[in-house]
């Protein structure tokens, strides 16, 4: 390793070191690869001892092969890694994380503009430039700087209106938050009085700040939370568009008209397409159940996102989490300048439906979903609808 690059990764290393002290974060320090081999996450790890030359199946995600049950799944920028001397060939983090950043199948010229979604998830530090000027409102309690780090509030939102990594990156957000997903009567109850604040709040506002689509990374349960599916009935009669996460429970209490991301049954959830996205990164799916007859592959896998106030985060296998905010992202940006669509009976029930007839089978049989197909259809029944008002409208001035 020569001179310049050596100084330039001291330099590196002791700036992360000294940023991890001012937030009062303590290094883990890495003696071993069984260490980290099996880690959810990379994240405050020094690995500057660790020599990684012959270990390059770490990095590696087989397209023809299932889920990893060991190695690297993921790291943030704040990981401290091997002089680039004890790297494996080829292989650059950062970069991974760099290429990662673009959305998978975004939508041709939409942002989703003009479209409001209101998000639950965990506390969020809503202060982050990735997604800040999203936020439209904010409801329940921020995250506290002196906290650790979720990770999961910032991907969610990095995934659906993040600037660099959001699909629908011009979407308005309402947020509204939780305390936590860990205790799960807690959670119930909790996620009761959300949805209740945000039906009170949907129905105080203009019809043009009304609530279109709402994204929670968590399934409802008929069984076990009547009250919450009675809610969310509420939500969707008054006019808004409901993705959820799935649970185990998930195939005897389907929801009409809503989408439903991939559970963690193996029997309900079969994770086998691949397809190549821009670059040379190869998408993993997550699939969208729609029944027997087919299932809609959506990328979640090996994608950036922001950290929470600041750097981002690599997750090789995405899931249920990223999914929902995902296919929000789709949605909004499918509706964006098309809002006449909305005015139609069960037109969220048609949203499924359209996604379900568009979507393109790969050459391995699987289909995966195609964001401009469900555009451009919705786009061709908004023009019919227009048609269809002006020849009325010419009609009544017949009349007259």
């Amino acid at each position: 390793m020569n001179n310049y690059i050596k100084k330039f990764y001291h330099a590196i290393t002791s700036l992360k070191q000294k940023n991890a002290a001012q937030q009062g974060v303590q290094y883990i320090k890495v003696h071993s690869i069984d260490e980290i081999k099996d880690a959810h996450i990379l994240d405050y790890h020094d690995l500057s001892e660790l020599d990684l030359r012959e270990y390059k199946h770490l990095f590696d995600y087989a397209p023809t092969e299932s889920l990893p049950c060991s190695g690297i799944r993921g790291w943030t920028t704040n990981v401290i890694w091997p002089s680039p001397d004890k790297m494996p060939a080829g292989v650059n983090p950062l970069a991974i994380m760099e290429r990662a950043k673009a959305p998978a199948g975004k939508p041709n010229g939409a942002t989703g503009r003009g479209i409001n979604i209101a998000v639950i998830d965990n506390m969020l530090d809503a202060t982050n430039p990735e997604y800040a000027d999203s936020i439209k409102f904010i409801q329940g309690p921020l995250h506290d700087q002196k906290m650790p780090q979720n990770k999961h509030a910032s991907m969610v939102m990095g995934q659906l209106v993040g600037k660099s990594t959001g699909i629908a990156p011009d979407a308005n957000v309402y947020y509204f938050t939780k305390v936590s997903y860990q205790d799960r009567k807690k959670f119930d109850k909790d996620i009761t009085q959300i949805l209740k604040n945000v039906i009170d709040f949907n129905r105080a506002q203009k019809p043009e700040n009304k609530i279109n689509i709402l994204s929670c990374s968590w399934g409802a349960r008929k069984k076990h939370s009547p009250e919450v599916c009675a809610l969310l009935d509420q939500l969707e009669s008054d006019g808004v568009k409901i993705i959820l996460c799935t649970s185990d429970y998930m195939n005897a209490a389907t929801l009409s008209g809503r989408d439903f991301m991939p559970c963690n049954n193996p029997n309900m959830t079969n994770i086998q397409p691949n397809v190549r996205a821009a670059g040379d990164e190869t998408i993993r799916m997550m699939n969208l159940p729609f029944g027997p007859d087919k299932r809609i592959g959506i990328p979640t896998n090996m994608r950036t996102t922001p950290l929470e106030s600041n750097g981002w985060q690599y997750r090789v296998a995405g899931g249920e989490s990223s999914a929902a905010p995902y296919i929000a992202g789709v949605y909004a940006c499918v509706l964006e300048n098309n809002q006449l669509f909305m005015i139609r009976k069960n037109w969220q029930q048609e949203l499924n439906d359209i996604l379900k007839s568009t979507a393109i089978q790969t050459e391995q049989g699987d289909y995966v979903i195609n964001p401009n197909g469900v555009r451009a259809k919705v786009s061709e029944i908004v023009k019919q609808m227009e048609a269809t008002i002006i020849k009325y409208q010419m009609h009544q001035n017949d009349d007259y």
